[in-house]
């Protein structure tokens, strides 16, 4: 971000903030434009999902509607981290209420989508090691999975967030630990507090689900390429040279599907998580006594943010690409007010062509 070492005099005070105006704006338009995509996107995926009754029998996507509420709910309070981070970095000028939503939504959703992702790579190693115990998986096993992460996120992230932080209380000593943190931040009396909850938090619900998870998805391509390895043995030893047959074609094509699908998400949740973990645990530990250090913290947690954000966009495009079907009601959802104006514009081209003209042609269909 440029001119951060500028005053940047937003509320009629003179003060050197570590952005520059140019800082503020260009992270705006980052951060606006994604929180509407992220929006629509997500709420679109929803949608789809839920209302096709093909999507909708599959685990895999009933975890991937619960993926896109979080990411909704991410989308929406997006705006309310880059007034805190900019405009209202001396001042917040909401109520209290929004800041408190803001740290409790942020995390609650955090976690909930780091838990999803670990459950969503457990049972495609379980539909990969074992298709018969997982075909016994029913959607309302998953369901209650689900509703537990979100049960558990809550109290673990939302309810501590929403105790512990709110607007920067006035008696803040000068030079102290978060002296130079945006007014809507943790409460000093809560530092300590905050520090040793994020190496238990941060490592119960962060970096053992990420270990996990580079562990476990190593782990089905393995057992994908030993079984095709095996099976071309197999047909080796039939006898058996010609093309594979329709079924394990088919069968071929899914499993590169679980693949890919399991790759994306998990890439998407690297990209956005690995980078917001280490800032925050960086953020409560070192110190901001100088403007370089300053400016060094309020850039490194608004790329990280930004990261965040582009993960949670890109999850609704890569939920698209992964999977051929839903790409197909995605499309078939989105072309429905097309083809409606369309008709209603055919049919009144109809009617005038025959009325002005007493001729029996219709209109054409774009």
């Amino acid at each position: 971000m440029d001119e951060s070492t500028n005053e940047y005099n937003m509320t009629n005070v003179s003060h050197v903030h570590p952005f520059g105006k140019n800082g503020a704006i260009a992270s705006a338009v980052f951060l606006l434009p994604m929180s509407v995509f992220g929006l629509f996107a997500n709420l679109i995926t929803i949608i789809v999902i839920t209302r096709s009754k093909k999507l909708s029998k599959s685990v895999f996507n009933l975890m991937i509607v619960s993926l896109c509420v979080s990411d909704l709910i991410s989308a929406i309070i997006s705006p309310l981290s880059h007034h805190r981070r900019t405009w209202g970095f001396d001042h917040w000028i909401l109520p209290e209420f929004f800041c408190k939503l803001f740290w409790a939504a942020d995390h609650w959703t955090s976690y909930v989508t780091s838990l999803h992702i670990l459950l969503f790579a457990c049972i495609r190693l379980a539909s990969v090691k074992s298709p018969t115990k997982y075909e016994r998986l029913k959607n309302k096993y998953v369901k209650d999975i689900v509703a537990v992460i979100w049960f558990v996120a809550f109290g673990c992230g939302f309810i501590p967030m929403w105790i512990w932080f709110g607007i920067k209380a006035s008696d803040r000593p000068a030079g102290g630990h978060g002296t130079n943190w945006p007014d809507c931040t943790l409460y000093y009396a809560r530092i300590e507090q905050f520090q040793v909850y994020v190496k238990i938090a941060y490592t119960t619900f962060f970096y053992i689900p990420m270990i996990a998870i580079l562990i476990i998805s190593p782990s089905i391509a393995i057992i994908i390429m030993k079984r095709r390895k095996t099976r071309l043995q197999r047909r080796n030893i039939d006898g058996v040279n010609a093309c594979p047959s329709e079924f394990e074609v088919k069968r071929q094509k899914k499993e590169n599907s679980a693949m890919v699908q399991l790759a994306v998400i998990v890439g998407s949740y690297m990209l956005g998580y690995i980078p917001s973990s280490a800032y925050l645990l960086y953020a409560t530990a070192a110190p901001q006594s100088t403007l370089q250090e300053q400016i060094f913290h309020w850039t490194s947690g608004t790329i990280t943010y930004i990261l965040l954000r582009l993960s949670e966009c890109l999850n609704p495009i890569l939920y698209n690409v992964a999977s051929s079907k839903m790409r197909n009601e995605t499309k078939s959802f989105l072309r429905i007010p097309a083809k409606k104006c369309c008709s209603i514009g055919t049919d009144v081209n109809s009617v005038s062509s025959s009325s002005v003209m007493n001729s029996p042609r219709r209109g054409i269909k774009l």
